[in-house]
């Protein structure tokens, strides 16, 4: 209708659901990698690919969310909850196998430190 202001309205809220949709689907590509990089443990990675998910997320949310893609959003964030507890999980066991390889390394070398201590008494 000219005049109304309501095609324009209409094309620019059209536009907007695009971007976000485009915005959101990245956000979900980065929760996916993130899965991906804690199953290799590739720690460095994960950490890089975690602060940009942040960024991305944080600069969505600041936009006003179009009302016909609130329900898509919900249903993501339910799933990148799962992922994200998936990879504290991962990290939790790594890091408990981490420490008990760190604990086996300390014995060892508490070990090799007593035979050469025995070794060098004998000489």
């Amino acid at each position: 209708m000219p005049g109304t202001g309501y095609p324009d309205h209409a094309l620019t809220s059209d536009k907007n659901l695009e971007k976000q949709r485009v915005q959101w689907q990245e956000i979900l590509t980065l929760s996916d990698r993130l899965l991906q990089l804690a199953e290799q443990k590739n720690w460095p990675e994960l950490t890089v690919v975690h602060q940009l998910r942040d960024q991305k997320l944080t600069e969505f949310f600041e936009q006003a969310i179009e009302q016909s893609f609130i329900e898509t959003i919900q249903t993501g964030i339910i799933r990148i909850r799962k992922q994200d507890q998936k990879i504290v999980q991962i990290v939790q066991c790594n890091r408990d196998e981490l420490g008990a390889e760190s604990h086996r390394l300390k014995s060892m070398k508490s070990r090799v430190n007593e035979y050469l201590s025995a070794k060098d008494q004998k000489l």
